[in-house]
């Protein structure tokens, strides 16, 4: 059998095929998706929390449709979902309103503005949603093949009876009562259920970028990448609480866990409360991935508009597999294709709505938090309801432990000497303030306070510099650079925002 033998492969679609690598039945089997879609039905309680609404009915109303700026158009019409009637428009779909009559059922995927009662989609289906999520699974196209085209041509070959060679012999299938190879292509281009789909992560690759890393992972850190594995492959949501001390390599096990989530085929957010922290996960999480493929981007408040929108739409159409940002990863503009986990760094910096706020950008993604603050569990579960808890005690080789002194202000003479005695050896040293500025109604340390006294104590030897969240962003970065360059040997520090 050959691909002209396929039902709708004509002379136009098979050079498509072809401009896609796709040259044989085999090819054409193996072309597997780069995403799914999931299609739920949104709960009206979950209207005003979410920024995606899926929903389905019947059209109520004649779609009318706009032309404006010569090329553009929009379409409105109302539809009933038995429930309820809403307005819905669409932008630049005027081609399908002779589908689109009166009594026809469709789904509306879009977001939900309570104020007008309307839904402005981004993208409308005919048919009906069951009560279990439809599982679509999306494919890189070109101008001569459409994701529909593709899932008519591959279902058409694994409903024929050609065979497919099954590499693993029938003892060893039987043994480990493996499933067949047509079974397995069938549930990957035909998934029926969420969880099959994400068990269909093949473990192999995580082990095999975990034994290319230019270190060991330590006993803790192989639990707990274990431990999220499960809870990603398993049959239920995860709401996992990652600690660690500073240095125990927390960051490696989230990374992990987001490409992990990237094999299922999910985008991945995680969320750092600065700026500063964000650039370098982002920046290390790019060196980690190089050559994998994953299509990462930065998200941050210092942004141009313009990088901010590209951003949004790249998002949007599921062409970003991570994310990694402060909270304007959480703002209006932001509308997630296929959130499946999220990740909150440093999570206590984070408040209650801000993390929820995270969470409902997705359907019932998988959650994960970071903290390297000691958490009792009976308080976790206070904070965070029923979870799961990974602790890294042991620190990577090499690694030293955080040693930790306290000393009162009657001792800053203790504290001074060493602080000199580090700078003698080329060492750095910060200094964190709990306020920018002096305040009439608190007794602590100013930002500006500090600056004051170590000059007084190491300024004619030592270059000293200040950062705090009042700072723009150039001169926060300038600050930054200079102290990884280490031009200024001393920064007080202070992480308000």
């Amino acid at each position: 059998m050959t691909l002209d033998d396929i039902k709708g492969i004509g002379p136009k679609s098979l050079i498509g095929l072809n401009n896609l690598g796709i040259i044989d039945i085999d090819s054409l089997l193996s072309f597997y998706p780069y995403r799914f879609d999931i299609l739920k039905r949104t709960p009206i309680s979950e209207f005003n929390i979410t920024n995606r609404v899926i929903i389905d009915g019947k059209i109520e109303s004649i779609p009318t449709v706009y032309y404006f700026n010569k090329r553009m158009n929009k379409m409105t019409f109302r539809i009933n979902t038995g429930h309820n009637l809403y307005n819905v428009t669409i932008f630049n779909r005027a081609f399908m309103k002779k589908v689109l009559e009166l009594g026809t059922n469709i789904i509306v995927i879009g977001k939900y503005d309570a104020k007008y009662n309307t839904i402005t989609a981004s993208d409308i289906k005919l048919g009906v949603l069951g009560n279990i999520p439809t599982i679509e699974p999306i494919y890189h196209t070109n101008d001569k093949i459409t994701t529909k085209q593709l899932r008519q041509y591959i279902n058409e070959a694994l409903i024929s009876n050609i065979p497919v060679d099954d590499f693993i012999p029938d003892k060893l299938n039987k043994k480990y009562n493996l499933l067949s190879k047509k079974i397995s292509l069938n549930n990957i281009h035909n998934p029926k259920d969420i969880e099959l789909l994400k068990r269909s992560i093949n473990y192999d690759q995580v082990e095999n970028f975990i034994s290319k890393l230019p270190f060991s992972l330590t006993t803790d850190q192989l639990n707990s990448v274990d431990d999220i594995y499960k809870d990603l492959t398993g049959n239920k949501r995860m709401n996992r609480l990652l600690q660690g001390d500073v240095g125990s390599g927390k960051t490696i096990v989230a990374f992990i866990a987001m490409y992990i989530n990237y094999l299922s085929g999910y985008q991945s957010a995680m969320m750092a409360p600065t700026e500063i922290l964000a650039i370098q996960h982002y920046e290390n999480f790019k060196k980690s991935f190089k050559g994998y493929n994953i299509n990462v981007s930065l998200l941050i408040g210092k942004l141009s508009l313009k990088e901010k929108k590209k951003i949004y739409n790249d998002l949007k159409l599921g062409k970003i597999d991570v994310v990694i940002g402060t909270h304007a990863l959480i703002s209006d503009g932001v509308t997630y294709n296929n959130l499946g986990l999220v990740i909150t760094d440093e999570q206590h910096r984070f408040g209650v709505h801000q993390r929820s706020n995270l969470r409902n950008k997705g359907i019932t993604p998988d959650v994960l938090y970071a903290s390297a603050t000691p958490i009792p569990r009976t308080y976790a579960l206070t904070l965070y309801g029923d979870m799961d808890i990974s602790n890294i005690k042991t620190l990577p080789m090499g690694r030293k432990s955080v040693i930790t002194e306290l000393y009162n202000t009657k001792q800053i003479r203790e504290v001074l000497m060493k602080m000199y005695q580090e700078l003698k050896l080329g060492h750095q040293i910060y200094v964190i303030a709990p306020l920018i500025e002096e305040s009439d109604k608190i007794d602590l340390s100013n930002v500006n306070l500090l600056e004051e006294q170590m000059n007084k104590a190491f300024g004619k030897l030592y270059n000293i510099g200040i950062l705090h969240g009042k700072m723009t962003s150039e001169e926060k970065d300038s600050v930054m650079e200079s102290f990884k360059e280490k031009k200024n040997t001393d920064i007080n520090k202070y992480y308000g925002y």
